[in-house]
């Protein structure tokens, strides 16, 4: 069973969150770029302007779907005009490692300022359509989720990594697959335990998978079952800064009043599918 960890630093799917001192932030150029309503994709060699326009694209794309989930749509300023976000692509893994001092395992990472909302930046170099299909979106979501609830409130582990690994379509059969074997076996993490949980610092992998795969499978039953209406009020009850469980009661009223009656459905729900 997992452990109960303190709060660190979290380090997950290859990402790193840094808080920058000035919203003028930016890598030595020259950069070509390309923009739309929500962001602006930067690069630097010429025959990589197609690739950009597809990622813009696709990153737009992501924003609707996600914005739309969590209500965050329904503010039509935020990330437009000065607040986009920056989406910046080095040509190479060797200049990525070399400008942004990452270690030579990481894919990318996101760049982001509590104080100054608009320094936003998804940083990454070209590479196959796992970034844009997997890593991309994760990283919307993430920013998209923190954005809207509020630096400054508490987001449990497992709600802001279930909305992000939900957006990484190729993870919801493999993970539903691991959660119903799991469930047979009667060997998953209690809500209640989960909503407790940080993850960072886990060294065992399969619990690691394991609770990526149970928090998933969680905020694809609520959207799911109960649609995004209800999940967008839970959304803002934790901006309101009401406990996981309380805004829960609040956005779902009868249909589940604690984490048990979270979990006992979620478990039916998974038996299922």
């Amino acid at each position: 069973m997992f452990k109960i960890l303190q709060a660190k630093t979290t380090v997950l799917f290859f990402i790193i969150v840094l808080f920058l001192c000035s919203g003028a932030f930016a890598f030595p150029g020259p950069w070509q770029e390309v923009k739309d309503k929500h962001f602006v994709v930067l690069y630097k060699d010429y025959g990589d302007q197609a690739d950009a326009y597809e990622l813009l694209r696709k990153a737009e794309e992501y924003y609707t779907k996600v914005a739309g989930q969590i209500g965050y749509s329904k503010y039509a300023n935020f990330w437009t005009w000065n607040e986009r976000v920056k989406i910046y692509i080095f040509p190479s893994q060797e200049e990525f490692a070399r400008e942004t001092h990452q270690p030579p395992w990481s894919r990318g990472y996101v760049v982001s300022d509590a104080r100054l909302l608009s320094t936003r930046m998804i940083v990454t170099y070209r590479q196959e359509d796992n970034f844009s299909n997997g890593l991309l979106p994760h990283e919307i979501s993430h920013l998209l989720l923190r954005d809207f609830i509020g630096f400054d409130r508490y987001i449990p582990v497992w709600f802001d990594e279930g909305v992000a690994q939900l957006q990484e379509e190729q993870k919801r059969s493999v993970f539903y697959k691991l959660m119903r074997k799991k469930l047979a076996q009667r060997n998953f993490i209690p809500l209640r335990t989960l909503n407790r949980m940080i993850i960072s610092g886990e060294e065992d992998q399969k619990q690691v998978l394991a609770f990526y795969a149970q928090s998933l499978t969680v905020v694809d039953f609520l959207l799911k079952e109960y649609g995004t209406a209800s999940f967008s009020q839970l959304c803002r009850n934790l901006r309101e800064g009401k406990k996981m469980e309380e805004a829960m009661r609040s956005a779902y009223g009868q249909a589940f009043r604690s984490f048990e009656n979270l979990e006992e459905k979620w478990m039916k729900y998974i038996e299922r599918h």
